[in-house]
């Protein structure tokens, strides 16, 4: 008799508790889980097995950049689904042609790879740096402190942030760390061994700090000079969550490579390593791959978020304008709740709430009001909507957040 028979009742007869239950006796505790069991979303909204609507302010960590399930994302993957799942890379195929010549047209980039994730195509980067470098010896790759850029032993190894590393045993070899925002701290970071310098526009998980625009240009100059490759990780800032397809297109500073993966593939797996024709070069064939980088499936999810974000308005100008409404009604809660919100930062459907600290308790209660956000910190509150939010769901946020504030009493730390 196989596990499981012998009278269990059928699976649409089970409570969320009991497939939570369930959950737990078999995956791995590897991710801390809240005690949720979601069968279905639309738009702004999570719904749990047994009904309940969720407000979804955290998209499944800013993948959900139209929200659950839009309609043509939807078709695109049915359809697709039907003619063409898998072909490997050894041959071209239609979805896959058509998203890397809209990500071509869109951008700087003249050539596209695709990966199924984030991580993935940081790896990728590494090995294109590395590659870049090995003529003149130069192997070595500079990060910034806080960064994230994916779990892999060569993504975590660039990620500047100790607890990612920790039990890990050695990194790899060649891999520093320079003060973000601070251009004088990377000079003295850079040697000359150094080929390529990584850096999020906006830091994600080191707690929404956006770089800033100056930091930027200057570092866009300088690695221009020495003949190092800057790296933009625009895995969680592109296609439309600060209000341009990718950040770097309202910062006047164009990189040498940039990495994309969440929001790209609509909620399938998909990453991208865009970059010019000149620097592709360094990525011969048989240097590097991905079994299922780019499938038809995922591709066709992919073409249809970008399609939708134009087709729609929210790009090239939509998006920002209803990041500005959020923001406008964000900087009024905070005006309500001083002690509280100490600082909104961040750029589009990007924000942190900087709070004096109680943000996993404050999260909780959030979730209390069936409000989903993050605590990127103990200090911060990430809220990633999709850019389709509506006026309504805005309220609605808003409203929840003031009875969070408002529950909260007063900061333990005394707040301002």
């Amino acid at each position: 008799m196989r596990k499981g028979e012998g009278g269990e009742p059928p699976a649409k007869s089970l409570s969320m508790k009991e497939w939570v239950s369930r959950g737990s006796r078999v995956l791995m505790n590897n991710v801390s889980r809240e005690e949720l069991a979601f069968r279905k979303g639309r738009g702004s909204w999570l719904y749990t097995i047994e009904g309940d609507g969720y407000l979804d302010f955290l998209g499944g960590i800013a993948i959900h950049v139209l929200g659950h399930c839009h309609p043509k994302v939807t078709v695109a993957v049915q359809k697709q689904a039907q003619r063409l799942l898998h072909t490997s890379n050894l041959y071209y195929h239609e979805p896959q042609v058509l998203l890397a010549e809209f990500l071509v047209r869109e951008t700087f980039a003249d050539r596209v790879f695709f990966a199924n994730s984030g991580t993935e195509v940081v790896e990728a980067a590494i090995k294109l740096c590395r590659r870049f470098g090995a003529a003149t010896g130069r192997f070595d790759l500079l990060g910034m402190e806080g960064s994230f850029h994916g779990r892999t032993l060569g993504a975590l190894s660039i990620t500047g942030q100790k607890k990612i590393r920790e039990g890990i045993g050695p990194i790899p070899e060649g891999f520093d760390w320079a003060p973000f925002n601070d251009f004088e701290g990377v000079v003295r970071k850079v040697t000359p061994r150094t080929s390529a310098i990584f850096v999020e526009p906006v830091q994600g998980e080191g707690g929404v700090i956006p770089a800033a625009p100056d930091f930027l240009k200057k570092l866009r100059a300088f690695t221009r000079d020495q003949g190092i490759l800057l790296v933009f990780d625009e895995i969680q800032t592109g296609i439309a969550r600060t209000g341009t397809l990718f950040a770097y297109q309202d910062l006047d500073v164009v990189p040498d490579i940039l990495l994309s993966a969440k929001a790209l593939g609509g909620g399938l797996p998909l990453g991208a390593l865009l970059t010019t024709e000149e620097f592709s070069a360094f990525l011969p064939p048989g240097s590097h791959g991905s079994t299922f980088g780019g499938n038809p499936l995922a591709c066709a999810a992919g073409l249809a978020v970008l399609e939708v974000l134009y087709e729609e308005g929210y790009l090239p100008s939509g998006a920002a304008r209803m990041a500005a409404v959020l923001w406008e009604e964000l900087q009024q809660l905070a005006g309500r709740h001083p002690e509280w919100i100490l600082e909104i930062r961040g750029k589009g459907m990007m924000v942190g709430l900087v709070l004096p600290g109680q943000a996993p308790e404050v999260k909780q209660r959030f979730l209390a009001e069936k409000v989903l956000v993050n605590a990127a910190s103990s200090e911060v509150i990430r809220i990633l909507p999709p850019v389709n939010l509506s006026i309504e769901e805005i309220d609605i946020f808003i409203d929840r957040a003031d009875r969070v504030f408002s529950m909260m009493g007063r900061p333990s730390g005394g707040g301002k």
